[in-house]
């Protein structure tokens, strides 16, 4: 089994890759298999994997790094079960120091004939390298920035992902100026949603062309575990009992509700994900700080109950991000009867690796 990791800051649109690379390989007939990863315990991103009938198994409460021998037994489970040639592995998109606690890890300790990584791409939003490369203001604090910085440092091959978002000559200048700024890496300038361009990255994948390193990184896991301690984390299911039909409008107010409060308090999203589900209907939308147009992602929600699976990272205390989502609901409770369970937020663990091989 040819195993792919995938990393990259929050928002980067690892996900959208990694489901149309899938789509990609299994329509050349290979079976693919995915593990996704993040801190909490009910996950937007495989639930979206299981609706495109793409079998998925996760590693929930912490990095892959911190949980590697759940990931190890994840891996099995899911070669068991689904036979998969390919496996994406996506990593917490606030993990860092993949190389050392997982890529060596598993090579040096799994067989030869299971899961071996054959690949490290990270991915990076197009908008946010662009500042970052022209020391242009960045929406993160500087701890946050040191973790987007070092994810990049250690990749085996750097997607420069939602090249569409930037104008023609601005996704060139970027590219130019990673070139310039990030010798030895090998660079792709991409939009995950075209077919074309995803094709591109599985045949980098497959030939080699993405190897992972096997120097680990030079990093401080006192700035590493500030920054990811800085992203709050709140995963909630949601029930709105909505009037028949209603179901579209009240879920998009009650988005605009949230991102108003996070946007009125100037607070920097990682990452927000909805998966709304009415009847046989089910959509994912996400957003992050510099986010695109959501609401043509949300189709009309048949029926009168409608359920709503939220993920959220945003650079706040948790509480407050219990708080917004609390007053965005209330909003919404004017026109529906609104149900929340399987509620939690709080803030990342300091990162406690398995192993961690020089």
């Amino acid at each position: 089994m040819d195993l792919h990791i995938v990393g990259g800051f929050l928002g980067s649109g690892k996900t959208t890759a990694i489901i149309n690379a899938a789509k990609v390989l299994m329509g050349e007939g290979k079976r693919v298999g995915v593990v996704t990863n993040d801190q909490g315990k009910y996950l937007v991103d495989t639930a979206f994997f299981h609706s495109a009938a793409i079998p998925a198994v996760e590693v929930t409460g912490g990095c892959f790094c911190c949980n590697y021998d759940d990931l190890d037994v994840r891996l099995a489970q899911l070669g068991e079960a689904a036979q998969p040639e390919v496996i994406f592995a996506e990593s917490v998109g606030s993990c860092a120091d993949i190389v050392a606690t997982v890529v060596k890890p598993l090579l040096a300790l799994r067989a030869p004939d299971t899961a071996t990584p054959r690949s490290f791409s990270v991915f990076v939003d197009a908008r946010l390298l662009h500042r970052r490369l022209l020391n242009l203001p960045m929406p993160f604090s500087d701890e946050v920035i040191y973790l987007f910085d070092k994810q990049i440092e250690e990749a085996g091959m750097l997607i420069i992902n939602k090249r569409d978002l930037l104008s023609l000559a601005d996704a060139h200048k970027v590219l130019a100026l990673a070139e310039t700024a990030f010798t030895g890496i090998s660079l792709r300038l991409q939009n995950s949603l075209e077919t074309r361009e995803v094709v591109g990255w599985v045949n980098a994948l497959t030939s080699g062309g993405a190897k992972p390193p096997l120097e680990p990184l030079d990093i401080d896991y006192r700035r590493y575990g500030s920054g990811e301690a800085a992203l709050a984390w709140l995963d909630e299911t949601l029930i709105f009992r909505v009037p028949d039909g209603a179901g579209r409008g009240i879920v998009c107010r009650f988005a605009e509700a949230l991102l108003a409060g996070i946007e009125r308090r100037d607070l920097a999203i990682g990452h927000v994900k909805l998966l709304i589900s009415a009847g046989d209907v089910s959509a994912k939308v996400s957003w992050a700080t510099l986010a695109a147009d959501w609401r043509d992602l949300v189709p009309d929600l048949p029926g009168d109950r409608v359920s709503v699976l939220l993920n959220a990272r945003v650079e706040t205390d948790a509480t407050e991000l219990h708080r917004l989502v609390e007053e965005a609901l209330a909003l919404a409770a004017r026109e529906a009867d609104v149900e929340a369970d399987r509620v939690a937020y709080f803030h990342p663990s300091f990162p406690n690796p398995t192993h961690r091989m020089a």
